[in-house]
């Protein structure tokens, strides 16, 4: 039963050998901000462009 308990608890490994565990999670994080943000931005400008397009002239 102990064996069991244990095989569940074990603290997982840092990502590099000079790093600990929490940073690889807070740098982590970070990534997914940075590229949640790049996101919106793109949307934004996509939706700014569809809304603002310039009619085009017939002949």
């Amino acid at each position: 039963m102990a064996l069991r308990k244990r095989r569940f608890c074990d603290a997982k490994q840092p990502l590099l050998p000079c790093k600990t565990y929490a940073f690889g999670m807070q740098n982590n994080r970070f990534c997914n901000t940075l590229i949640i943000k790049w996101l919106r931005n793109r949307y934004a400008c996509e939706k700014y462009l569809h809304s603002n397009h310039v009619p085009t002239v017939e002949k």
